[in-house]
């Protein structure tokens, strides 16, 4: 499994824009950290750092040993099949079936167009992919089309891909952001039992406190671009977790999570 370690991470825009300021944190396999912070405190563009995505201003990420900032093309690509993503809109192609979308996690690791159709894919990965389907109980549908699933079935297709992928670090933007109460929670104790079985390293961006407090080992919260807080989630209070949303109040408060 890999280990993720930022630091002293800045990202600057052309227009002046500091959406990220000194950043630091190392989170480690099995771990499942949540990012915490206001529209526009720079939780998605640090994932998108992660993945290399973004161009660092200052600072270096580095996942297991390899350093995102000086990686070539070809380090890129071997570090990214090793990086799962859980998207909020699912990113499925909604005109195929459950099980050719979950094949698609396999084209990280294959070598020739062979794997780009179910009829054609090795049967070691057809098997890998059902075997994905039936983690996330979605093997009954194997052959539906998912534009005609729930949302909640949807993403848990999503994360069967992202399964099928074998990731060891996993970055998770907003996942329960289109579902409804019920499908959130059953996909948060979904993707929080992936991570324990697999001992995977995982960062979750979230809005909703609740499901921070009751799902991640450590929250770290940012604010217009830095860190604000970073602490076991049994040591933080709802009060201090406000504090990240509310612009009247002084940033003394998060002093008692440092």
């Amino acid at each position: 499994m890999l280990s993720l370690t930022v630091h002293q991470l800045s990202k600057h825009y052309p227009t002046g824009t500091a959406a990220l300021k000194n950043v630091s944190f190392v989170a480690q396999p099995g771990e499942g950290i949540v990012l915490l912070g206001s529209n526009g405190s720079g939780k998605s563009t640090l994932l998108r750092c992660i993945v290399g995505l973004e161009s660092i201003s200052q600072g270096s990420i580095c996942v297991g040993q390899t350093s995102i900032a000086t990686a070539d093309a070809a380090q890129l690509r071997r570090l990214r099949r090793q990086i799962g993503i859980v998207f909020q809109r699912f990113n499925l192609v909604s005109s195929l079936s459950a099980f050719h979308n979950v094949l698609q996690g396999a084209l990280g690791r294959s070598k020739g167009p062979r794997y780009w159709l179910p009829a054609t894919a090795p049967q070691l990965e057809r098997e890998r992919a059902m075997h994905c389907l039936d983690r996330v109980r979605l093997a009954h549908v194997a052959q539906q089309r998912v534009d005609t699933l729930s949302g909640g079935q949807q993403q848990r297709v999503a994360i069967a891909r992202m399964l099928m992928q074998d990731p060891s670090l996993l970055l998770i933007d907003e996942p329960v952001a289109s579902l409804d109460p019920k499908a959130g929670r059953e996909t948060m104790d979904l993707l929080w039992d992936i991570v324990r079985e697999r001992k995977l390293t995982a960062v979750c961006t979230l809005h909703q406190l609740d499901l921070a407090k009751d799902y991640a080992d450590r929250i770290i919260g940012l604010r217009q671009g830095a860190v604000q807080i970073d602490a076991p989630t049994s040591l933080l209070t709802d009060h201090e977790l406000s504090w990240l949303y509310e612009s009247s109040q002084p940033l003394a408060i998060a002093e008692a999570t440092s």
